[in-house]
Order: C-alpha cells, then structure tokens, then sequence
C-alpha cells in the first residue's frame, strides 16, 4: 500500500485522477475505517490521507447560512455555539456520538460518505435539508444530502470527487434528537430520529422527521408529516403513517419489530408533547 497525503483540493483531484484505475481509499477521521482492515477487509493499493487539506476545516457562519467543512470534527461540532443554539438536533446528535476519542478524530464529512443508516448526525442532516458541496475534475456542484446518499456504503460521489463542505440554512425552527442504543455510550443507533419544527398554540408550520436505522438510508416521514401540517391524520393514524416511511431489518442489534415499535413510540411522544393531545 502507497500513502499519499495531498496539501490542497486541486492537488487531491490530479493525484485521484492519476490513480483512477487502481484501488483507492480516502482516510479523513479513520474510525470506521481502521476498525475494517482490524476485520480483515482488504488493504487498498494506494490510501490518500485527506488531513492536510487546510480548507475542508471551518464553520462558516453568514447572515442566511452555516457551512460546515467536511473535515471539522464531531467534537469541534458540539462545541459551537451557533449549532448549539440554532442547531439543536445536529448538537445533541454530536454529544451523543460515540465516545470523547471518537468525536474529537471523526469528522462530519466520513459520516456523510460512509453512508451508514445508522449515522447519528445524518438524521439531522436530512432534516435541516442540507446541501452538500462537491468538487472534482468536472467542478463543482451542489447536491441535497439525500440525492448523496444512495444507500447502505453508497453515494453519489464521482471519480476524483470530494465532498469539501455541509451548507444548512439558518431559518430560524427549532429541533430535537433522540437515539436508543443497547447501551449509553459508544453504542451504534439501534434508531435514531431528528425532528425539525416551527409553530405555535399547538400546531405546526413546519416540520420534518427523518428516521435512522430503519430502513437503507435515512426515512423521511413525509407521509405523517403532510397529513399533521394540513390536519388531515388523528394519533391513532401515526403508527401506519410511520411505518409506510421505513423497512426496518433483523440485525445483531434489535429485531425490525423492535426498531419499529421504537420510532414509533419516539415520534409519538414528541408530537403528543407539542400538539398537547
């Protein structure tokens, strides 16, 4: 195996292009991916360690956005004061990620690109609607998250391409997040859910939940959430309305019972507690 370490984008994309007919590996954070090798996973023909790239560091704050680097770290996240106040969710989800070790080497951009529908931060991340910003031999490009995600280990990202940053609007709603685990820490979701909202006087004007663990890539309830937005579902309806999002699946983890009965006991308590019903 050849270790190459790039110091700027355009670097990275001639050295990939270069490469782009043999075994390749990008190592950002390195917390799933070590762990792979440990369990025998074949070794790539050349890894890029992605470290040195000094302009996938940064919270970008502006008037009407944050834009998150996809090299910033789990804990660099939580620490923000922006994110904690405005980005309620996105915050919770990196207090609960893993443990100190973890949060402070992994970073949000191996998150996205693993693509695991287990990832604590991708819950809030589809909620918010980000948009992710991707360059390559081609340019750039912007792509909504869950056109970016195509399921469990699959993305959109081209040849040479690299994810550079996470763009979420500062539009003001409030947000919550909620995960089960077999255990408090250092425990992979069993399921996890964000919710993004905005209303008053027990109703809502907006709101989005998106569901992790339950299904290839992260499930947007968008069936439960229209018929709450335009008053047309009743609590007895939720249960069928959440389970026509999501295709939970048996694992080492939990059962697909279980992990239904969970979203659904997670979701109704948080709309029981703001629509007072």
């Amino acid at each position: 195996m050849i270790f190459h370490q790039p110091t700027s984008i355009r670097e990275f994309i001639e050295l990939s292009s270069r490469l782009s007919d043999q075994f390749i590996t990008l190592l950002a954070g390195g917390t799933d991916l070590l762990p792979r090798y440990e369990r025998g996973q074949a070794m790539p023909d050349h890894l890029i360690d992605l470290k040195k790239l000094s302009d996938l560091y940064h919270i970008n704050i502006k008037d009407d956005t944050i834009q998150i680097g996809a090299l910033t770290s789990i804990q660099t996240i939580q620490d923000n004061q922006l994110i904690q106040s405005e980005f309620s969710a996105l915050y919770t989800a990196a207090v609960d990620f893993a443990g100190a070790q973890i949060r402070h080497r992994g970073t949000i951009g191996g998150n996205i690109v693993n693509a695991s529908p287990a990832g604590d931060l991708l819950p809030a991340l589809y909620a918010f609607e980000s948009i992710l910003t991707l360059i390559g031999p081609e340019g750039e490009r912007q792509l909504p998250i869950q056109n970016f995600i195509l399921g469990p280990g699959k993305t959109a990202l081209k040849q040479s391409e690299i994810l550079v940053s996470i763009t979420l609007k500062r539009n003001g709603y409030k947000s919550t997040f909620q995960k089960v685990g077999l255990r408090q820490s250092m425990a992979i979701s069993v399921a996890n859910v964000a919710f993004v909202y905005s209303g008053k006087a027990g109703a809502f004007d907006h709101l989005e939940i998106a569901c992790g663990s339950v299904a290839p890539t992260v499930a947007i309830l968008n069936k439960l959430t229209s018929t709450i937005l335009d008053k047309t579902s009743k609590p007895e309806d939720w249960p069928k309305l959440i389970e026509a999002d999501i295709s939970p699946i048996d694992d080492i983890r939990a059962t697909a019972k279980y992990r239904k009965q969970v979203v659904i006991k997670l979701v109704q308590a948080f709309l029981k507690g703001q629509l007072d019903v």
